[in-house]
């Protein structure tokens, strides 16, 4: 398999519907990483509905500010009253005033940036269904005419700019006049914004800061257009035209602050085959990134539609999209602020990445970590009273002056601090970037774990004197908040693992910088814990020995709503089948067979846990994905157990149609997992994956920049070819007895070790022995 393939495969796995699609849920689902675009056909109608990552009602609301206190004070009063705090008024109070602001507005949130309706006489055409090629982005919406030609609209977002074309044409390619009407919907500026305001050839839409009192201030009021052209000429006829004989059209959004935005005008024309060419290379690029070939056609479609469906809300230079992406329309896509939720659902969209070879995608998610340093800095100082930075729970891409969030429980928990740090530290591991750990990587790694180390040894963390260093209070994400008593608040499992995995990797990004000397006291401090530090709480249950979330829980009672129990084994790396002691290991898969959950925050979590366990039933898998997936073919959110959080009467869908789920798009990740494991010192090929079974990959990515293709069919490995990127030596546990290299060099033992320079690859295949 060559990357050349991969372009042909994603064209084969194209979407397509052969019914009119008039649901949100059921249309095409585009985009270039900034600009979304979901196009819905209706029996009279195309309808375009646009988003943008960088398009957001910027106002908010911080009246909690001067109620905060420190946590100094409020920990020593609940510690006073630790049997009875939450049902004190003071601690209501308290909490009510912490969660004011976030639940007094619906903004900051994305802002849709309209929806467009081209209505067509549906006497004269039929829609007969769409398709949407992953190969080049391009989507085509297929008529019938009454006279039983067939007719086609030809709709790609540009991967350059934001901007939007479409054309009408039969099968000859030869214009046809199709739409005959076209109307421009605003979303409607609820909660006291301003109209937009219509223009010959479209709208301007202001967001303001806050403060805003009917002037524009320039660098601090946002806002956007929506502009389009008509067959090459700018539009004349405002929200509501006529489009007899109209064949091209041309929607062009600009984003940013309102002065500027006022200042941009229609741009050039830009022919539809142009931007399509240019598009097509882009895709192709990407796709040449790497690439699977299986022989099981539903893990091979979701891994090439997901792969699109991530570029489409990623690119390089792209906002880190928040819960719904780039992809919403009026109410649909802004639930819960449609903001950064920073216990699994704002890092689980990048847990791929560096696995599929597309670290550039990272990038959004870096500069979101970097843009709020800021804010969390200043919470570790001004409420922990503590060095580093604390990583808030719920943030925006909208200027903040207080935590949002800091509701005592949820808001408290510590597991966000090194999580939100964790894949930056995978960026570099798994490109070998120096500059980018320096610059980029170790300044937040490195204040998020000088936070930790000041939290885990300030007095009274170890009220049961046993000597080690705890993590006290510690909250478990999505399910316990602090309890009467404080019987589910010490030493969570996500706190321990993701502290562990900060803290090693400031001790390793030390030495690579040559800091040790420098940073000194920091790394004293954090040796000290390591060499004090808890353990994961078990329990023995009506199944034996398991994993526990936090040490008091009922094993044979508890469902989680995440894998809160099994994290050191992923996301946290603490603990796998590679790894593991073999108790550790009957532990964890014990724990991950007999674990209950709710559904809704585990489609990829859970198995990506039971993938690094070699131990995943993928066809288990496929059956849950279908019961997730929408007709648009994106997994939604969708419970799947009552008992928990949920009574017997739940709506199994009340998340699914909030909007598009980014955080699942990372389903594509659970497969690379079953092929390739390169988390580890160690390259293991096909690690879940039946060997009788063909499958095939290109250019995946491990740890140490090393870049691998394999194949196996028959019950064997084929082949396999290793590439280094910066030089260095790969490891890899040998698939045969024996095997040799393209230059007939044999090699043998468990694991093989491979020396490689800068650019240099290696193939190896069986050696056939007499």
């Amino acid at each position: 398999m060559n990357r050349q393939d991969t372009l042909l495969l994603a064209k084969r796995h194209s979407i397509r519907r052969d019914v009119a699609s008039p649901d949100f849920f059921e249309g095409a689902v585009m985009g270039n990483g900034a600009l979304g675009l979901v196009v819905c056909t209706r029996p009279d109608a195309v309808l375009l509905h646009f988003g943008h990552n960088s398009i957001w009602d910027i106002r908010i609301e911080e009246g909690h500010r001067d109620k905060v206190g420190t946590f100094r004070e409020i920990w020593g009063r609940i510690l006073e009253e630790k049997d009875t705090f939450p049902s004190q008024p003071w601690y209501k109070e308290y909490r009510e005033a912490m969660l004011s602001s976030y639940a007094k507005h619906a903004y900051p949130r994305p802002f849709p940036a309209s929806s467009v309706y081209l209505f067509f006489d549906r006497k004269e055409y039929e829609v007969l269904g769409h398709e949407l090629d992953l190969s080049d982005g391009l989507l085509t919406v297929t008529f019938e005419a009454a006279d039983k030609r067939k007719v086609f609209l030809r709709a790609l977002v540009s991967m350059e700019e934001d901007r939007v074309l479409c054309e009408t044409v039969d099968e000859a390619g030869a214009p046809v006049p199709l739409f005959y009407r076209m109307r421009i919907v605003p979303n409607p500026p609820e909660y006291g914004l301003p109209d937009a305001e219509p223009l010959s050839d479209g709208f301007r839409q202001l967001l303001p800061a806050n403060g805003y009192e009917g002037t524009v201030r320039p660098g601090a009021d946002k806002g956007f257009s929506l502009l389009y052209r008509l067959n090459g000429s700018a539009g004349k006829e405002g929200l509501d035209t006529r489009l007899e004989g109209m064949t091209d059209l041309d929607f062009m959004i600009t984003e940013g602050f309102f002065d500027q935005v006022e200042k941009a005008g229609v741009r050039p024309a830009r022919s539809f085959e142009d931007v399509h060419r240019r598009n097509a290379a882009i895709w192709a690029e990407y796709w040449e990134k790497s690439g699977v070939r299986l022989g099981d056609e539903f893990l091979e479609h979701l891994w090439y539609t997901n792969s699109y469906f991530l570029r489409c809300v990623l690119s390089k230079t792209s906002r880190c999209p928040g819960l719904f992406g780039n992809w919403m329309c009026r109410g649909v896509g802004t639930a819960w602020h449609g903001d950064y939720h920073m216990n699994y659902n704002t890092q689980q969209p990048f847990w791929g990445l560096m696995g599929a070879n597309r670290a550039e995608l990272h990038f959004p998610y870096l500069g979101m970590v970097e843009s709020l340093m800021p804010i969390s800095e200043a919470w570790a100082r001004d409420f922990y009273e503590l060095d580093g930075a604390y990583f808030p729970h719920s943030v925006f891409p909208v200027p903040m002056t207080v935590n949002p969030y800091p509701l005592p429980g949820l808001g408290w928990e510590l597991c966000e601090t090194p999580w939100t740090v964790q894949s930056l530290w995978w960026h570099y591991t798994y490109t070998g970037d120096k500059n980018l750990l320096r610059e980029h990587v170790y300044p937040p790694i490195r204040a998020a774990a000088a936070f930790l180390a000041g939290y885990m040894t300030r007095e009274g963390t170890d009220p049961e004197g046993d000597g080690k260093y705890h993590i006290f209070p510690s909250m478990v994400p999505e399910l316990y908040d602090l309890m009467p008593g404080l019987t589910k608040n010490r030493d969570v499992a996500a706190d321990l693992t993701f502290t562990k995995f900060v803290f090693r990797a400031v001790l390793e990004a030390v030495e690579i910088l040559g800091l040790e000397e420098e940073e000194k006291p920091l790394t004293g401090r954090i040796r000290a814990i390591l060499s004090a530090f808890p353990d994961y709480p078990t329990a023995d249950g009506r199944f034996g020995k398991v994993f526990l979330s936090v040490k008091t829980e009922d094993p044979d009672q508890v469902i989680y709503n995440c894998p809160a129990n099994l994290m050191q084994i992923f996301p946290g790396e603490d603990a796998d089948c590679q790894s593991a002691d073999p108790e550790v290991l009957k532990i964890a898969e014990t724990s991950w067979l007999h674990h209950y959950n709710e559904g809704g925050n585990d489609i990829v979590f859970y198995y990506l846990i039971g993938a690094r366990l070699g131990m995943l039933d993928l066809e288990k898998f496929k059956r849950h994905v279908r019961y997730c997936l929408m007709p648009n073919g994106i997994a939604a959110d969708r419970v799947t157990l009552t008992g928990g959080r949920y009574d017997d009467t739940m709506n199994f869908d009340f998340m699914s149609r909030m909007g598009i789920w980014v955080e699942n798009l990372s389903l594509y990740a659970v497969v690379d997992e079953c092929l390739l494991w390169g988390h580890t010192d160690t390259i293991v090929l096909f690690p879940n994956w039946d060997l009788s079974r063909p499958a095939e990959f290109c250019s995946l990515r491990t740890k140490g920049a090393f870049l691998v293709d394999a194949a196996c069919a028959g019950g064997t490995v084929s082949y396999v070819r290793v590439t280094s990127e910066r030089g260095g030596e790969a490891k890899l546990k040998n698939p045969w007895r024996q095997a040799v290299d393209q230059n007939g060099t044999a090699y043998e033992g468990e694991v093989l070790t491979l020396p490689l320079g800068e650019g240099e690859s290696v193939t190896l295949t069986e050696r056939k022995l007499e």
